[in-house]
């Protein structure tokens, strides 16, 4: 598959989860999709294909310095296995922050703003999610304990 037809499916195929998350978050067909295998499986696979695809790296190409990952990124397979790293990760983050808001009582209509920020600028959203829920709830912690 051609990776301008893959990058567009890869958006495509995220926004119904996203839609589901913000529109019908107490839904039991967002808890099976959403909240389910479905995505991180799909996503992952794509993934996995990208990056087998991209070997073997680009001379000088590596994870410990900014130009080593600059050069990895000049292969368009690379570029594309990060671009779906952020489409699964993010959707894995706004389903979590979907959750816990029902689990500690964040109302939706104040998730809904954080969802969609992580959408399209994920560490955003977690950050804007985070500190609503510590305005709400008065605590930091993250632990699932009461």
């Amino acid at each position: 598959m051609p990776l301008e037809r893959l990058f567009a499916f890869g958006n495509a195929f995220v926004l119904p989860f996203w839609a589901l998350l913000i529109l019908a978050p107490r839904w039991r067909g967002t808890r099976l999709l959403v909240h389910g295998p479905l995505a991180p499986v799909v996503l992952g696979g794509v993934y996995v294909a990208m990056l087998l695809a991209s070997l073997p790296a680009p001379e000088g190409a590596g994870f410990f310095s900014l130009y080593q990952v600059m050069t990895l990124f000049t292969d368009p397979r690379a570029v594309m296995a990060g671009w779906v790293h952020y489409l699964v990760f993010d959707l894995f983050v706004g389903a979590w922050a979907a959750r816990d808001a029902q689990r500690v009582g964040v109302p939706h209509l104040l998730l809904a703003p954080c969802l969609l920020a992580t959408l399209l600028v994920g560490p955003v959203g977690l950050l804007l999610y985070l500190a609503l829920r510590a305005a709400l709830t008065r605590r930091l912690g993250l632990s699932d304990a009461a």
